[in-house]
């Protein structure tokens, strides 16, 4: 049996079932919707290496694996341990842990579990009590415990000095209370990886808590009769898809009309059954009355942990490209846009869009808190430009819900995403399509190679392309989707 670690618990506390397989019929890397990588892992290693140089200390490599990593932890800690030791690893039975820092105080030590978060979640005390489980079974004197996490109010005033980055929060009154409770969830994740066979255990609201399930493909290909239009797409359907769930329903189409009460689950699931578009013509208008010229704006923005601009604060969404399409009384598309070379020119970035902006007329986006909150904090950060943006900002028309309040496709599965609605007016417009670059995270992910002065010159001209297209493709996106609101053509 393999040793139970940190992760392999958590999963266990989400699922059962997917604790098995994690470890006996695991997912091949990027298959089966495994994502390789994402902006978390990478926050979060960028995260974790500030983390060791605000707190100097020994790092126990994991090179040689997690059997090495615990001898070297073994040899470190039966002499005169260091003040600080990143990364020590240790097994107590069937249990390994691989800690982030553990810090001597006195004759015993304090545990600091790394978050690359910004506040306390219940799910990180599991995993720190989890941990505190593994360290006394190991027979470390164990006197704290501490969450260290990304403090929110941090704002960047000199390039490269990060004090204040890290908050640390004695959390070991909550940690006691919870390891009886986790000493039992232990026992029984042990028990599930003997099992020869996978638990049954049916899909429900867990699966998605507190996030998706790796496995959640495989399970729902295992649930008879398979469904085009599984209860999940009903938005924020919560306690109501339990109970239907709970009742044997597994397709929207099956449940009777009568038991639904919230008026969007009600049209989804009416258009679902009937196979036909909703289109309410009294929601689009005041958007009809609308005048030309018309501007289409989508901004690709970085939320970086560790903030690298002075004056920057950690998780900020800050621009690194846009694009415009600019749409003329004669129905004439001029289409403009931006990459930066250099993460945090925004005045050039800035600059540039105010010079092909229109002066007049409305700016369509599709979820105004972004390009809103965009332009705002380009505002702050450029005094000499804050009037004009925000005139811009005023300018701005979401058609988010003016979409949600007037169409709904049966293909757009539940989901009002610009995504998902583009593609049922204008097949052309599907982003699976876009090769690498398809959504935000792959943008961002682009965007990080981009700019990485190892990424050769070759690479970088395809990643600039690749971010091109898809957001260009968002605001084409737009153009269709105002001209079918206003009933044009497209």
């Amino acid at each position: 049996m393999s040793w139970l670690t940190k992760s392999l618990f958590l999963a266990g506390l989400q699922c059962p079932k997917r604790l098995w397989f994690e470890v006996h019929e695991p997912l091949e890397e990027g298959g089966d919707g495994e994502a390789t990588d994402s902006m978390a892992l990478v926050n979060g290693r960028i995260f974790d290496r500030l983390v060791q140089d605000l707190l100097p200390g020994v790092v126990v490599s994991r090179d040689g694996g997690v059997s090495d990593a615990i001898a070297q932890t073994r040899r470190l800690f039966s002499a005169d341990a260091p003040e600080v030791v990143h990364q020590a690893a240790f097994k107590a039975g069937d249990l390994a842990v691989v800690a982030d820092v553990v810090r001597r105080r006195g004759r015993g030590y304090v545990l600091v579990e790394i978050k690359v978060a910004g506040e306390i979640k219940q799910e990180h005390l599991s995993d720190v009590a989890f941990q505190a489980l593994v360290l006394r079974g190991a027979r470390v004197r164990l006197s704290r415990c501490y969450l260290g996490h990304i403090n929110k109010k941090f704002r960047l005033k000199r390039r490269g000095d990060y004090r204040g980055l890290l908050i640390e929060e004695d959390v070991s009154g909550q940690v006691r209370k919870l390891l009886p409770a986790i000493a039992k969830a232990v026992a029984a994740s042990v028990r599930v990886l003997r099992e020869p066979s996978a638990p049954d255990v049916s899909m429900g609201a867990h699966c998605e808590d507190p996030r998706p399930c790796p496995f959640m493909e495989r399970c729902a290909g295992a649930c008879p009769p398979p469904s085009q239009y599984p209860l999940s797409i009903l938005p924020r359907g919560g306690r109501i898809v339990q109970e239907l769930l709970d009742e044997g329903f597994t397709d929207l189409r099956t449940v009777p009309a009568e038991r639904l009460r919230n008026a969007v689950h009600i049209r989804v699931h009416a258009a679902s059954v009937s196979g036909v578009a909703h289109f309410q013509a009294d929601a689009v208008r005041e958007v009809r009355k609308l005048t030309p010229p018309f501007a289409y704006l989508d901004f690709e923005t970085l939320n970086l942990a560790v903030p690298e601009v002075v004056g920057t604060r950690p998780y900020e969404q800050w621009p690194f490209q846009w694009s415009l399409h600019v749409e003329a009384a004669d129905g004439s598309l001029a289409h403009h846009d931006f990459l930066a070379e250099e993460f945090g020119d925004f005045e050039a970035l800035t600059e540039e869009l105010l010079t092909v902006l229109p002066k007049r007329g409305p700016i369509f986006v599709y979820n105004l808190s972004l390009e809103a909150g965009v332009l705002e904090r380009l505002a702050k950060h450029l005094p000499k430009r804050a009037k004009t943006l925000r005139a811009v900002v005023a300018r701005l028309v979401d058609l988010w819900p003016i979409t949600k309040a007037a169409y709904y496709h049966p293909e757009m599965r539940g989901s009002w995403s610009l995504k998902a609605v583009a593609p049922t007016l204008d097949p052309q417009l599907a982003y699976e399509g876009l090769e690498e670059v398809a959504e935000g995270g792959a943008a961002q992910l682009a965007y990080l190679e981009f700019r990485d002065p190892a990424t050769s010159a070759e690479r970088r001209s395809e990643l600039k392309e690749r971010l091109r297209l898809y957001c260009a493709r968002d605001t084409d996106a737009l153009v269709v989707l105002r001209r079918f609101l206003c009933g044009a053509r497209s």
